[in-house]
């Protein structure tokens, strides 16, 4: 099944559970664009209520339940065949997501959309000039082989959610339900951790393999953040948001933050590297 039609199967029934990126169905609810915007851990939206905010709009719009997250603690990361010392992408062009594309439009960039298996070819035959992705998954495409640097700060959190009918969830005694959500948030802080410890083994990789950090001075990491949480927050389709998902006005709420209090600690996988490691360090 397509990807974006992913959310739709189990929606019908097709599919009693699914977990897969809330990218994936933005054109069936455009309240998930809020979602890598998130300066919470999945822990930590468990515990504010952030999860049942989400499941109420799941399940208005498509009656679907929704358990928590799966994947966690993977920042986005810019790579790129050339060294990125300011925020300009003079032009150039770069592969990204719906998710990242607003950024590399902002620092002067173009977003092309490629399908992932043609961006090695598209880098090797300089087609792009860089890629916006998970800090998770270039190397299983050998990207470290067509990119010269990696950008930090990194910006955004990659995501992926589990899903239920709601009709096959309404049909499970409640032992079962608690069983399913209980097992959930017990795994949530191993699920981070594990992403977590992945971004750093994969950066380890890229940089193992003659890969360079291209670190913004801290003005410029301070405004791509800005561009990130502040401009690309602003220029969200609010009307389209709100009145499809009225819930939402709740996450707004709860993931608003006013720019004075926007830190490096906004990203919960990590801005740099460095912190990323650190975050680990907690789980020890």
């Amino acid at each position: 099944m397509a990807s974006n039609l992913l959310i739709e199967g189990v929606a019908a029934g097709v599919f009693d559970i699914g977990v897969l990126p809330g990218d994936y169905y933005v054109d069936q609810i455009p309240a998930m664009e809020l979602a890598r915007f998130t300066p919470y851990t999945p822990m930590e939206e468990r515990e504010n209520g952030v999860v049942g905010i989400y499941d109420e709009i799941h399940r208005d719009q498509l009656g679907i339940t929704y358990l928590g997250r799966t994947v966690a603690g993977m920042p986005q990361v810019i790579l790129s065949r050339r060294e990125i010392t300011e925020l300009d992408l003079h032009g150039d062009s770069y592969r990204t997501s719906s998710a990242a594309s607003g950024m590399i439009n902002s620092l002067h960039g173009i977003p092309v959309d490629l399908p992932g298996n043609e961006v090695y070819t598209a880098l090797e035959r300089n087609v792009v000039s860089g890629a916006t992705w998970a800090s998770v998954g270039p190397s299983s495409l050998g990207l470290e082989g067509v990119v010269s640097y990696d950008v930090a700060p990194r910006f955004y959190e990659s995501l992926a959610n589990m899903v239920m009918n709601e009709r096959s969830w309404d049909q499970l005694d409640e032992r079962t339900q608690d069983a399913l959500v209980n097992t959930l948030a017990e795994v949530e802080p191993e699920i981070f951790k594990y992403y977590l410890s992945k971004t750093i083994d994969e950066t380890e990789q890229w940089h193992d393999a003659g890969v360079k950090e291209s670190r913004l001075s801290e003005e410029d990491s301070k405004t791509l953040l800005e561009i990130a949480y502040v401009d690309a927050w602003e220029e969200l389709d609010w009307d389209r948001i709100l009145s499809t998902s009225p819930a939402a006005a709740r996450l707004r709420d709860a993931y608003d933050k006013d720019v004075e209090e926007l830190g490096f600690d906004r990203v919960p996988g990590g801005s740099f590297i460095d912190d990323t490691a650190a975050k680990v360090e907690e789980f020890k």
